[in-house]
């Protein structure tokens, strides 16, 4: 039974380097670095610019290779789908600071602000 990548890790601080991270997704460590020129994560670096993978980067990683495996979604579609992703975390952590309805004001706005990138994303998918 393969070991999953968050039981690699005991404490939150704790990094990984690139080979750990690839060894444990299956990815070639090229493919992380692909991954992080197209924005779609930003590993800290060690002062001798070596990249280590913290909990987190490795689930946001564990999410990109989902999406090219299983969905066949594309760098820049991952791209987008990672930024609404993002957005609506965000979001949902304001939510829990406020009252339930500044939190639906909230909710409402932002979320209108969202579904009009997803709508010019998809107008500038069909120019295409």
């Amino acid at each position: 039974m393969q070991k999953g990548i968050m039981d690699m890790h005991s404490d939150e601080g704790e990094r990984v380097p690139i080979r750990g991270a690839s060894a444990a997704l299956s990815l070639h460590p090229q493919t992380l670095r692909k991954y992080e020129r197209a924005g779609l994560l930003r590993p800290a670096r060690r002062s001798g610019g070596s990249r280590h993978y913290s909990e987190a980067d490795l689930a946001r990683l564990e999410l990109i290779k989902h999406m090219a495996d299983v969905r066949r979604i594309n760098v820049a579609g991952m791209g987008l789908a990672l930024s609404l992703w993002d957005e609506l975390s965000s979001l949902l952590g304001e939510m829990e600071a406020m009252d339930h309805v500044d939190a639906g004001r909230l909710a409402r706005d932002r979320l209108a602000v969202i579904l009009a990138r997803f709508t010019v994303a998809q107008q500038d998918d069909r120019e295409r």
